[in-house]
């Protein structure tokens, strides 16, 4: 069977998505869709509105045929690390395309971005270090050096977050040929329900203004969303595991946080004890260097402990999330080929002692999952990683 492959968070599944789901099976021609998604908590650092096992389940009933996890060291961090990782899995999967979604939609122009990108990294790591120290952020520092050594029209496509994603899949790419698709509708980080597909963030802001996403989503999401109306996650839940975790800490401890340099860590003791809220820690600690984003993440990654060392000595591998008959087929055919690097988890219990070089990294998965169930009010013990199995998904022909 032939593959096409998809990163993606499905947060929630919208009709957005079900276009690229779409577009990819028919440009790639392929039998099956792969997709990689981030666990309990997304790319942005925030905690996903529906937990990973149900938003898997979601994907699976609205076409794709197998849904796995990407590690959170890796899910919860910039946009390189977590398109390495997605695109690793994927092709240890053995997909034939990766499809993913551009405002640009030009596939030359995204992949001579990455050319350079690549040819140039020594001098792009100079700029940047040199414009942070100015006080960019991190962000605006890199799209000014790719100004800089492209010129102003590569500078603005740098500065849309899925042509930077998109950049750094082709730049990963080993084996797998990208598909680049053309994102319609809002933009990714838009607010407002347009025309054509809303973006997820305009979706979960009226799901909590309680507004009526019907025109917005698939109907199955919708079922799925009524189900848990009023049992979404957000970032307040969050407030008081942070602020435990900041008192609990020391300084240093803090430092060594991925993310938390240059006194970040400092600052969190300081001004802990005025933290009322989530906004009250965005905004202590946001600055022109420290973007929300980059706060967000560095949150999420001191509840989970998440040191510098973790990300870079991690080891990747594959965790089943849900599946339908074609993916559980697929799946079958790729362990049977013995061309999988990584390793493959279905059962937790049964297969992790088995590769232990993941477990540093399938322990802040476990945590990630606890402190999710935890700050959600959900029960530890059974919608613990323990207990949790993959679901097979039973689809309409």
């Amino acid at each position: 069977m032939k593959a096409v492959g998809i990163v993606a968070e499905y947060n929630p599944f919208h009709n957005g998505h079900k276009y690229h789901l779409e577009q990819a099976l028919e440009k790639s021609e392929a039998d099956v869709c792969v997709s990689v998604i981030s666990g309990d908590f997304t790319q942005r650092g925030e905690p996903a509105l529906l937990d990973k096992w149900t938003r898997a389940e979601m994907a699976v009933r609205n076409g794709v045929n197998l849904v796995v996890e990407m590690p959170a060291v890796f899910a919860c961090s910039n946009a390189g690390y977590f398109a390495r990782a997605g695109v690793e899995i994927l092709e240890a999967l053995g997909v034939d395309n990766i499809a993913f979604g551009s405002e640009s939609g030009n596939e030359e122009e995204l992949a001579e971005i990455a050319r350079e990108i690549e040819r140039n990294a020594g001098f792009l790591e100079e700029s940047v270090k040199k414009s942070v120290k100015e006080g960019l952020s991190y962000p605006k520092a890199r799209s000014r050096a790719i100004g800089t050594l492209l010129g102003k029209e590569a500078e603005e496509i740098i500065e849309s977050p899925n042509n930077i994603l998109a950049i750094e899949y082709i730049r990963n790419m080993k084996k797998a040929r990208p598909l680049v698709i053309k994102r319609l509708g809002a933009g990714y980080h838009e607010t407002k329900a347009c025309e054509g597909p809303a973006s997820a963030t305009a979706v979960r802001k009226l799901l909590a203004e309680q507004g009526d996403i019907s025109r917005l989503v698939p109907s199955i999401t919708r079922e799925i969303l009524e189900k848990r109306s009023g049992n979404f996650a957000d970032n307040e839940m969050l407030t008081p595991l942070i602020i435990q975790k900041v008192l609990s800490s020391s300084s240093e401890e803090l430092s060594e946080i991925f993310g938390c340099e240059e006194g970040l860590g400092n600052i969190m003791k300081a001004r802990v004890r005025f933290w009322k809220n989530y906004e009250d820690i965005i905004r202590d600690l946001k600055s022109k260097r420290y973007t929300r984003t980059r706060v967000a993440r560095v949150l999420v990654h001191t509840l989970l402990g998440i040191k510098r060392v973790d990300v870079l000595s991690a080891s990747n591998y594959i965790r089943i999330l849900a599946f339908d008959e074609r993916g559980s087929s697929y799946l079958k055919q790729v362990k049977k080929s013995g061309n999988c690097h990584l390793p493959i988890i279905t059962n937790i219990n049964r297969d992790a002692p088995a590769f232990p070089e993941t477990a540093p990294a399938l322990q802040k998965d476990i945590l990630a999952s606890d402190i999710y169930n935890l700050a959600c009010g959900r029960d530890l013990y059974m919608d613990s990683e323990y207990v949790k199995k993959p679901s097979a998904v039973k689809t309409c022909p």
